[in-house]
């Protein structure tokens, strides 16, 4: 029963993490529109094959041009070339942006069911345990 919940502990306390620092890019940083400025391709995967990367192109307040890569790449173009798509960056280092969208917080979703049940199971196991009366002990007759 302990070993679950040492396991799921990390997962748990990953979790947590990843998504308060999500949370706090995601208030903090300011948001922009980018264009798709074509992928960077990069050979990789099991099969062998070839990952898109896209990149994007986005004009800061103060004019300055940046080029982003995600992250995330696929088999896909999966944007049009020049499609505008929503990024967040942050206002004092615009070349730490990231493309508005739910992969943003696949990381800590990702994280929190193994944790949730790692570590969850085992402690309902553990409080219903403890919780539950104590079998009588047995008596001892001493029969003469």
């Amino acid at each position: 029963m302990l070993i679950p919940f040492v396991i799921g502990l990390p997962f748990l306390i990953g979790a947590a993490i990843t998504f308060t620092q999500v949370a706090i890019f995601v208030s903090s940083a300011t948001k922009t529109e980018a264009i798709y400025a074509g992928s960077v391709a990069q050979a990789g995967g099991s099969h062998g094959g070839t990952f898109l990367y896209p990149r994007f192109r986005f004009i800061t307040p103060d004019g300055r041009t940046v080029t982003i890569t995600s992250t995330f790449g696929s088999t896909d173009q999966p944007y049009d070339n020049g499609e505008k798509v929503p990024v967040l960056c942050e206002p004092n280092h615009p070349e730490y942006a990231k493309v508005d969208s739910f992969q943003l917080w696949l990381t800590p979703l990702f994280l929190a069911p193994f944790g949730i049940l790692l570590t969850g199971i085992p402690a309902i196991v553990f409080v219903a345990m403890k919780n539950r009366p104590s079998p009588p002990l047995p008596s001892r007759h001493i029969g003469f």
